[in-house]
């Protein structure tokens, strides 16, 4: 029998570029698919743009509640043996969900499955132009073994999977449970290092998507909540360095990489963000590094802006 495949699609305000999104879901060459699309509460015409689809795909229509709840929402309507993500912004390369689905049927103790992926930066005009290889299907289900296996230690340290890559199991979405609502980034991350613990992971080699920089997106711009630290914070706490295979992470690796991400969210929020983030952020670090000049530089820059918003306010 062959396995069902749901597609979710969450989306906001994406009139631009969704209808191309979806349709590289229809298009893939694998006959037995689902495609759920999730707006989020959009007002910018997108779902006008969604319900020329017709009966193509399945729409949801919810307030706005963030990609989250959008992706719950979707999961709990899906239907499939397998459930694959992707990004309203980005495109699928052909053949994708038949490579990824062979992989799933043929290794019974991988739950998840991602593809390589192309990052599409827009033209000076703004434009997005594919690249030349993006009409040759994928053709191979091979995989890369260094980034396969049991990935929770690896995952400590950089979230090495893309939402729009991913495909999973059902039976490991349904063991795991929903993306957490009360992150509005970083809920993607969180969730694949949840599924890290439960099953392996594997990486196809050939690139199955297009990931599209769009300037001015959300992901772009600097939280003041630090999402990625509270992430991997969250996992130690929960189950340790110590991963399902036994592996244990380096616990000199780990307060770096923690003090790597306190330091880069300060930075992001001293250069486009609150100031106030970044004062906090880096007297954090400072702490415990107190003969580090560059970070009392870059507190003294982070007070001096905190002062600067005051007189202007």
């Amino acid at each position: 029998m062959v396995a069902l495949v749901s597609v979710i699609i969450p989306v906001y305000n994406c009139k631009r570029f969704v209808a191309e999104a979806v349709q590289s879901a229809l298009d893939q060459d694998y006959p037995n698919k689902e495609v759920i699309v999730i707006d989020d509460g959009s007002t910018d015409g997108t779902l006008d743009v969604l319900r020329e689809f017709g009966d193509a795909i399945r729409l949801i229509a919810q307030k706005n509640a963030g990609p989250p709840v959008a992706r719950n929402n979707a999961l709990h309507a899906a239907r499939g043996d397998y459930v694959a993500f992707l990004d309203a912004d980005d495109i699928w390369m052909q053949g994708k969900l038949t490579a990824q689905v062979a992989h799933l049927d043929a290794n019974p103790g991988v739950g998840t499955v991602l593809t390589n992926w192309h990052v599409w930066p827009a033209e000076s005009d703004g434009s997005f132009k594919k690249p030349d290889f993006s009409s040759s299907p994928m053709t191979s289900p091979a995989i890369d073994e260094r980034y396969s296996g049991w990935l929770y230690n690896r995952l400590l340290f950089d979230c090495e999977l893309l939402t729009t890559t991913v495909m999973m199991r059902t039976q490991l979405v349904r063991t795991i449970g929903d993306f957490d609502v009360t992150m509005f980034n970083g809920d993607d991350y969180d969730y694949w290092i949840r599924a890290s613990r439960a099953a392996k992971i594997s990486r196809l080699k050939e690139i199955g998507a297009l990931y599209r920089v769009v300037p001015g997106s959300v992901s772009r711009k600097p939280q003041e909540r630090n999402f990625e630290c509270e992430v991997v914070s969250r996992a130690l706490e929960r189950w340790g360095p110590t991963g399902p295979d036994g592996e244990k992470s380096d616990s000199a690796a780990i307060k770096s990489r923690l003090e790597g991400l306190v330091l880069s969210h300060s930075y992001a929020n001293l250069l486009r963000g609150n100031p106030k983030v970044a004062l906090a952020g880096y007297w954090s670090v400072l702490r415990n590094r107190p003969a580090s000049a560059r970070l009392w530089v870059k507190l003294g820059q982070s007070l001096w802006k905190v002062g600067a918003r005051r007189i202007a306010s």
